[in-house]
């Protein structure tokens, strides 16, 4: 039947004008999005939803009081923490939680005192730990596309950010860094039976 771009040039003219493609964002009434992918919604903010989305909420929070109040916490709390507008707003916005009775934001509440201080620095300060584990993701996401495939001289060359580490490895390289990964001695050195490359990611 051809490719998935074949089809949609092909059934585009039979296509209603106006009409938007189905993607993984767009809402039906008998397919509603799941209780996740609604808080989600919630704690965005406007310009970040699409208008199905959009249309959605305002039927649920007109549905239901309660909804309502979440949805103004989740946003009030997603503004609190993008725009940074420190401690006393957090505990305004923590009295005003209380003050909802709504018991699972007041336990969401309770739960951010175990870790009082990486909460307030949050709202405070502009500095962030995303990079670094941005950084850390990718690095999990090399070793594990590699793994069996290469040893250690391959990831360092693909995880080491200097100039001189990005020169890719030619081919007599590639295949040396393999066999050493594949030989027996190098499974002995890690102990486990697992290439070393993956020891020395891990």
């Amino acid at each position: 039947m051809g490719t998935r771009r074949t089809l949609e040039l092909r059934l585009r003219p039979f296509r209603p004008k106006g009409a938007r493609p189905v993607s993984k964002q767009t809402i039906t009434w008998n397919q509603p999005p799941s209780p996740r992918g609604v808080a989600l919604m919630m704690v965005r903010p406007t310009q970040s939803r699409t208008r199905e989305q959009t249309a959605y909420l305002e039927h649920l929070v007109q549905s239901d009081s309660t909804i309502a109040v979440v949805f103004e916490l989740a946003q009030d709390f997603g503004r609190l923490l993008r725009k940074h507008e420190g401690l006393v707003r957090l505990e305004q916005w923590k009295a005003a939680v209380r003050s909802s009775g709504i018991a699972e934001l007041i336990a969401f509440v309770d739960g951010l005192a175990d870790d009082a201080e990486a909460v307030a620095n949050g709202c405070s300060m502009t500095w962030s730990n995303g990079m670094v584990e941005g950084f850390v993701n990718k690095v999990k996401w090399i070793k594990r596309s590699s793994y069996g495939q290469a040893g250690f001289p391959l990831l360092q060359r693909r995880v080491l950010l200097h100039p001189a580490a990005r020169q890719g490895l030619s081919q007599e390289q590639r295949q040396r860094s393999f066999r050493q990964s594949a030989s027996p001695a190098s499974l002995e050195t890690s102990g486990t039976g697992s290439p070393p490359m993956a020891i020395a990611a891990a």
